[in-house]
């Protein structure tokens, strides 16, 4: 696997992930997942804010029992269709010509 190299945000020389990490005092699989996310210079090496990250944390829960509901409301939609009009052919495009 090659190295991934990147600047250094107080240097402002190339390095190394693992460098930076040794450097700054992070694991080099944190700083790997954050150069993935796309974060560079400063927001790379930054100290992480545990307010931030529940406030994020939250937002998604709440994203996702939104979207769940949002599920369980259009598939209940379905089920207040009388069946005799799902199933009745006269309905259907064409006539009666499939009855």
């Amino acid at each position: 696997m090659s190295a991934i190299y990147t600047t250094d945000p107080a240097t402002k020389e190339s390095v190394t992930l693992s460098e930076l990490a040794k450097r700054y005092g992070f694991n080099v699989s944190s700083l790997s997942v954050r150069y993935r996310d796309g974060k560079r210079g400063h927001a790379l090496v930054a100290k992480p804010d545990p307010t931030a990250r529940l406030e994020a944390q939250k937002a998604k829960a709440k994203a996702a029992i939104e979207r769940q509901q949002a599920i369980l409301t259009a598939s209940a939609f379905g089920l207040t269709r009388p069946l005799n009009h799902i199933a009745d052919a006269r309905k259907m495009a064409g006539g009666d010509q499939h009855a």
